[in-house]
């Protein structure tokens, strides 16, 4: 005897289906991205890269953001030469907020489906599949974080002359996880147009 499939059967596989065609959308990383600077073309200049919060200066979790932005900057035409007498200084800090709740909206099967009646037809029972079926849309409410890369550039003076941050919304409170893309996307394009805020979209590719 043929099976016939169940209103709530069409519904898994339509909600499965939502769910992979989510799940093939977060291979792409996303950062809003602000920069405001005066900074001359790079040539060369020798850098000094700290945290800006002074505690921070030994911690070895820092030192590796600090080695992830050093290769940025090098990229950018300047040298990152420690502590000797830096022709600019490189400041940065990392945060994560505190979670908040956010609803999303993903598509759903309706569980109201109609269907004809299993018809005899001689000895074999024939089902006739459904007639009509619609979607409704399911509010799913997740807990995310913000995590925020902020750099800024200063002469040795004091006077400043890059200001950028770069944050994204993340499910949970993996940073380091998120630091190098959140400095990928402030080098794109560095340093940017000034006082603009840019969407940028990163690649991972498939299974990241």
């Amino acid at each position: 005897m043929a099976s016939m499939m169940t209103a709530k059967t069409f519904k898994t596989i339509v909600l499965g289906a939502a769910l992979l065609a989510l799940g093939a959308c977060s291979s792409a990383f996303r950062s809003d991205v602000a920069t405001f600077h005066k900074l001359p073309r790079p040539e060369g200049e020798r850098l000094m890269i700290v945290p800006m919060n002074e505690e921070r200066k030994d911690s070895l979790e820092y030192q590796q953001y600090a080695a992830i932005l050093a290769n940025h900057l090098r990229h950018e035409g300047y040298k990152a030469t420690g502590e000797n007498e830096p022709d600019l200084i490189v400041g940065f800090d990392v945060q994560i907020s505190d979670g908040r709740e956010k609803v999303t909206t993903i598509p759903g099967g309706r569980s109201d489906f109609y269907w004809r009646n299993y018809w005899y037809w001689g000895r074999y029972w024939h089902p006739v599949y459904p007639i009509g079926y619609d979607y409704d849309d399911r509010l799913v409410t997740r807990t995310v974080y913000t995590a925020t890369l902020w750099l800024e550039i200063r002469k040795p003076d004091g006077e400043l002359l890059f200001e950028g941050r770069a944050e994204t919304e993340t499910r949970d409170r993996a940073v380091p996880e998120v630091v190098p893309h959140l400095a990928e996307a402030l080098f794109t394009d560095f340093p940017g147009p000034s006082g603009v805020t840019r969407t940028i979209k990163i690649d991972l590719g498939d299974g990241e």
